[in-house]
């Protein structure tokens, strides 16, 4: 790891500080427990009021449908969460000035009362993070109704993350799937993110981080490279060229400036006439033009002209030692769809601009993600954490829950008329298997989700145990996978009970899991347009225990 040394040139006797980079901070992180939802608060002092706040509860956090109309989500944002709930979630004075100073008007006697009760306040003040929480690493790929976040512990807590993990969930995951998409369309050439000016953010820090994670090489937002080192470019706005006498004069200022930084905005004026502008400008300087960029006009024709030019001049410096030509790069309002159309049509374009449509994700500003009540335990406080706990275990080892317990295991469903929004009761789990590809490569075969309370098949890297698992929506869609599959469960524990019992990761450890995930999906599910579905399926039992609980669920109580 490098260092830096600082010094203040106005102060003469000033120190030199030495820092560690990169300097990495997670500043997106640092919110207190306030991170919420007014409802969080509402229902955590209904449940003080009747003495329910502890009981025990799963919660689980997942999408509905992927984003962009593709078949996958490149799930971001975890150590974000993570960090803040470690680190940061507590009430702090403010929080609880603020708290106590809620009111609300008495319908019977119009006069303004508080909100909440001194000692509900009391105990939000002296609480501390109780939570268990498995969840899928930053950078790890999801699909519809898996649970990315199994969050369990006292309900009042389980309901106060809810914003916060959501919020991150949303938004990271939802710009690094973009992101990976968008690096798709360029087919392995680099993209820059370019986008700070038009961020929906303050400091832009959202999409330039989640963006890295889905496979940018860079970003201009340079709050970005100091508080997480992700790399930057930038070089010239269209402003220096028109602050000189002509745009030859410009090239040539700013190649003296930057002899090692020389690409050069060719569009002030005349496209054509900027490149060929740019050339005699660092002939003139001895200067070796890195390359241009395109900023508007027919790109895909401007491309083709400009390396026509680029490649004279390359020819003059191929005797310079691992000297790679110049390069082009495209910018102005670029999208996937604009980019595979370029592509299509031979534009002599390698790098690749990338502002606007990635970090408002314009094409879908939202991504939808939800949190949903699975499990109710020991509604009556019998049992003690660690006693569920042990309990759990012993059902994924595959020992029977004992009669006499299973009035403290509640499964739970919501239902709806829209057949997307019934979730799945109970704890849930997640197992991904593998199959070995036509190049002897590992690729993702299918997932099963599982009851988490029931015995999860996998032991020692490989199905225990044949699975058959079924389209929730369509019970002739099923897939068997057979005993010995290669199998995976993407959930890892981060908390116990409050305590943070996972190493911390930084932006790039999760970029290179997730290069290394989005590798391992068969192309065809990756397609732009019209994906190959990729097989998600509830585990036979659970699908069978979905199915009763709807009918459970939906037979109305008769009173007498």
């Amino acid at each position: 790891m490098a260092q830096i040394e600082t010094t203040t040139k106005a102060k003469p006797n000033a120190k030199t500080t030495t820092i560690q980079w990169p300097y990495y901070r997670e500043i997106l992180a640092e919110k207190s427990a306030l991170w919420a939802d007014q409802y969080a608060l509402t229902m955590a002092q209904a449940l003080f009021a009747d003495g329910k706040h502890t009981i025990n509860t799963t919660f689980h956090s997942y999408i509905r449908t992927n984003p962009f109309g593709g078949e996958y989500l490149l799930t971001a944002g975890q150590n974000i969460i993570f960090e803040w709930m470690e680190k940061n979630w507590k009430f702090d004075e403010i929080d609880i000035a603020i708290l106590r100073e809620e009111r609300i008007a008495n319908p019977k006697t119009g006069e303004m009362e508080r909100l909440y009760s001194a000692e509900f306040l009391d105990m939000l003040e002296n609480s501390k993070f109780e939570l268990t929480i498995e969840a899928m690493p930053e950078g790890e790929i999801a699909f519809p109704d898996e649970p990315i976040f199994r969050v369990n512990g006292p309900v009042w807590q389980c309901l106060m993350v809810e914003a916060g993990i959501l919020n991150i969930q949303n938004s990271q995951s939802l710009f690094a799937t973009l992101a990976s998409r968008i690096c798709n369309a360029t087919k392995g050439e680099p993209v820059l993110e370019f986008g700070l000016r038009r961020a929906q953010t303050l400091g832009g820090l959202e999409p330039s981080r989640a963006a890295y994670v889905g496979g940018t090489a860079a970003t201009s937002n340079m709050l970005a490279k100091k508080y997480y080192g992700i790399p930057t470019s930038g070089t010239m706005a269209h402003a220096y060229v028109m602050l000189h006498e002509n745009e030859l004069e410009a090239f040539k200022s700013y190649a003296k400036a930057m002899p090692h930084n020389g690409i050069f905005l060719v569009d002030t004026y005349d496209t054509v006439q900027g490149v060929k502008n740019a050339i005699q400008a660092c002939k003139e300087t001895g200067v070796l033009l890195k390359g241009i960029r395109l900023d508007s006009g027919d790109m895909g024709e401007l491309s083709k002209q400009a390396r026509e030019l680029l490649d004279a001049y390359d020819m003059e410096h191929v005797d310079l030692y691992d000297w790679k030509g110049s390069k082009i790069a495209a910018s102005n309002d670029l999208e996937e769809n604009s980019i595979t159309a370029l592509k299509d049509d031979n534009a002599e374009i390698d790098t690749w601009g990338i502002g606007t449509n990635l970090v408002t994700a314009r094409v879908q500003p939202a991504l939808g993600g939800v949190y949903k009540l699975g499990a109710v335990f020991d509604y009556n406080q019998i049992l003690t954490q660690d006693e569920l706990d042990a309990l759990k275990q012993g059902a994924r080892e595959g020992k029977r829950i004992p009669d006499e317990l299973n009035g403290y295991v509640r499964d739970v469903i919501k239902l709806s008329g829209d057949a997307i929004k019934v979730s799945i009761p109970g704890e849930m789990d997640v197992v991904r298997t593998f199959r070995t590809n036509k190049d002897g490569m590992l690729e993702f075969a299918g997932d099963i989700i599982t009851d988490n309370m029931k015995c999860t098949p996998v032991n020692g890297g490989a199905l225990s145990k044949t699975v058959r698992a079924i389209n929730k929506n369509n019970v002739a869609e099923n897939t068997l996978y057979a005993q010995g599959l290669q199998a995976y469960r993407p959930l890892v524990p981060v908390f116990d009970k409050g305590k943070r019992v996972v190493a911390n990761e930084t932006v790039h450890d999760a970029r290179t899991r997730a290069q290394k995930q989005l590798a391992r999906m068969h192309q065809t599910i990756k397609e732009l347009t019209n994906p190959e579905r990729y097989a998600v399926g509830l585990e036979e039992s659970l699908y069978l225990k979905r199915q009763q609980t709807i009918i459970n669920a939906a037979v109305p109580v008769m009173v007498g």
